[in-house]
């Protein structure tokens, strides 16, 4: 921007003279206006466009991360219009670390090349508007070694909201990697804007329509359910110091949460339903999809952090006869689908579920999202970003050191919520059936 704001002012200060000595329209008096708006334009971009300002952690360990590319060839590629033999993923982790000497600090958007090269060809987006990204700060280290105040930490595992970014939820994993956490990120291929395989290969975004909700169940029970236990799978591996000795028994299999945003957040009750090695589900504003009924065991807990609008609309598209109509679906037949949405919710609370509503904040509140521009935030009418991460990471955060960590500070999420007029615990919802 640096060349736009010399010019602007040296087209302005040169234009300013002739509006006294001339009476008649000068060439430099005519320029005047439009330097006043290229001058609007520098300031104002910054500003409406901002670099992200990412949080930096509050835990007392430094952040480090780093990339896997991993194929599971016992499960062939199910998703329509594929184009991989065997489903395959990228995966990040991010975890507690120790740095030495000077070590690379990690990106925001490590694929930024090959996902602005994308977006330009498919949504017609010029690339370098996605540059700035570039400089966001993530207080984060490629490939640093591993903290050693421990000798093992807890795993927390990922997936993001449909079509989401492994990326977009950079406070949350940061911060819990800074408080002792291991925490891998799905990115589940085909459920994401772009995604950009090592080498170069390009997925994106494959969706049935949005009104056929047992295909969109079929995606979480057989798809992304199955991605997230092929991940711990490979946690296992990694533990055993199969694939990469940095965290060879260092990952505490047996306290293995699964958490989620949104469609990811479906996910992670269906994942906690069919694998009981994970002891935790947390869903992010999740919908209940996933037809997977197993009952929760005794030692496994879940937690439902809603919104407002979530808490009894579960976030479920409301069809005009129109829209049914194109799609060949009876209103009875659509009614009766969404009506296993309420009983899913019910059954997961009468089987020790939790459900906290956080007051006020939106869809998109969870993720990086609203960081991005003050227009993101103000077209959604939500709150600040970094107040509502705040609140999100209180109590996620809470809830995984009582019954992950099996802390001694039994009943603090529980006082803590009664207290806070921010939140509201187990708050009475609406039984459509």
């Amino acid at each position: 921007m640096v060349p736009s704001y010399l010019f602007a002012f040296y087209s302005f200060v040169t234009a300013v003279p002739g509006l006294f000595k001339r009476k008649r329209m000068s060439p430099i008096r005519m320029g005047l206006i439009p330097s006043l708006g290229l001058l609007l334009m520098c300031w104002a971009l910054p500003y409406l466009i901002p670099v992200p300002s990412l949080e930096v952690p509050s835990g007392n360990n430094p952040v480090g991360t780093v990339m896997y590319h991993w194929i599971d060839t016992s499960r062939p590629e199910q998703t329509m219009e594929k184009t991989n033999k065997y489903r395959e993923m990228n995966v990040q982790i991010w975890y507690p670390a120790q740095i030495k000497g000077r070590i690379q600090q990690a990106p925001y958007i490590p694929e930024l090349t090959g996902l602005s090269h994308y977006i330009n060809q498919r949504l017609h987006i010029p690339s370098f508007l996605l540059s700035y990204m570039r400089l966001a700060r993530t207080y984060t280290y490629m490939d640093a070694d591993m903290a050693n105040n421990q000798s093992q930490y807890p795993v927390v595992i990922f997936s993001h909201g449909w079509p989401g970014a492994r990326y977009a939820y950079h406070y949350l994993v940061t911060d819990l990697a800074s408080k002792g956490y291991v925490v891998a990120v799905v990115e589940h291929t085909y459920g994401t804007l772009a995604t950009v395989y090592p080498d170069g290969r390009m997925m994106s975004q494959k969706a049935p329509p949005e009104l056929q909700l047992p295909a969109w169940d079929r995606i979480i029970d057989n798809v992304w359910a199955e991605d997230d236990r092929f991940v711990l799978d490979q946690l296992e591996k990694l533990n055993e110091g199969i694939m990469d000795k940095r965290f060879n028994h260092r990952l505490n299999i047996e306290e293995t949460a699964i958490a989620g945003h949104s469609f990811g957040g479906d996910d992670a009750l269906a994942v906690l339903r069919k694998d009981k090695r994970f002891k935790v589900g947390i869903s992010l504003d999740g919908s209940f999809y996933g037809s997977t009924r197993t009952p929760l065991s005794a030692d496994q807990s879940f937690l439902w952090i809603c919104t407002d609008n979530y808490l009894n609309g579960l976030g479920l598209p409301e069809p005009s006869d129109k829209q049914l109509s194109e799609e060949g679906i009876q209103r009875a037949v659509y009614n009766d689908w969404a009506d296993n949405f309420y009983r899913r919710r019910d059954q997961a609370i009468s089987e020790g579920g939790q459900i906290l509503q956080l007051k006020g904040i939106k869809h998109s509140s969870f993720s990086d999202f609203y960081t991005y521009s003050p227009i993101l935030k103000w077209k959604a009418k939500a709150p600040d970003p970094k107040q509502s991460h705040q609140l999100i990471l209180k109590y996620v955060e809470l809830y995984l050191e009582q019954h992950l960590k099996g802390q001694p500070s039994v009943g603090r999420f529980e006082n803590l919520s009664h207290q806070d007029n921010q939140v509201l615990l187990n708050p009475s919802v609406n039984h459509r059936s």
